[in-house]
């Protein structure tokens, strides 16, 4: 089966034998998917300088199963990412691998990826980042609901607490007599109601989104590491 070009960004690369190397590429039409790219002695400096993370590709492919192999790409761009800005990249990298099998399409959500690392060029940004974050747990099921709770239906409330849970969404919550069990993501009106305008969120409510973001993958990856996510707390 050969597959047209599409756009498409390497997530991973390893070596494969002398003259191959083994990506995990993020692509516009099919998602995530591994595929092997060979090249001769000739070809081998431009493909490697090619074949990095944060190049816009047009690649074709071919093959059936797991692993597929390349058979052409062309570099249509590039984003120069440093210092905080490369491992919140690199941290985004990680998540996409992590949450999404294989063949997995996601068009919407490459579109932002794409957007997100225009932002980081600029410097990082820890607020584009979670949002791109967010829109992950949209395409996986597990939306925020910013205006109502998924229990009652009764509207978000600033100076109340809700609690998300992956089965259940959202709820309210009465710290004083209901008490969070080790699936519960506890997080405030305040941010809910800030999310429906994120260009606002202030400092302190980014804080909190960012531990609710942390707590989400905890629950959600069972607890595996995020190296990426790790360098950055650091």
């Amino acid at each position: 089966m050969s597959f047209n070009q599409s756009p498409a960004f390497v997530l991973r690369r390893k070596p494969y034998r002398e003259n191959a190397l083994l990506l995990d590429l993020y692509t516009q039409h099919e998602g995530r998917i591994s595929a092997i790219a060979r090249f001769s002695k000739k070809q081998s400096m431009r493909l490697k300088g090619m074949l990095e993370p944060f190049r816009l590709l047009e690649a074709s492919w071919t093959g059936r199963g797991e692993v597929f192999t390349m058979t052409q790409t062309e570099e249509r761009g590039r984003f120069s990412l440093k210092q905080d800005a490369l491992l919140q990249a690199m941290y985004m990298n990680e998540l996409l691998l992590r949450v999404f099998q294989p063949l997995q399409a996601t068009p919407e959500l490459f579109e932002q990826y794409q957007q997100t690392l225009f932002h980081l060029q600029r410097g990082a940004d820890m607020r584009q980042v979670m949002l791109f974050e967010l829109a992950i747990l949209a395409h996986c099921g597990h939306d925020l609901n910013l205006w109502y709770d998924d229990k009652d239906e009764q509207a978000i409330v600033a100076g109340e607490r809700y609690c998300f849970q992956f089965e259940q969404g959202l709820t309210r919550v009465n710290l004083h007599s209901d008490l969070p069990d080790a699936n519960d993501t506890v997080l405030s009106g305040e941010l809910l109601i800030a999310l429906r305008e994120p260009a606002q969120l202030s400092l302190p409510l980014g804080r909190e989104l960012r531990q609710v973001l942390d707590r989400l993958w905890r629950i959600l990856l069972k607890g595996k590491t995020l190296y990426a996510r790790q360098l950055l707390s650091e």
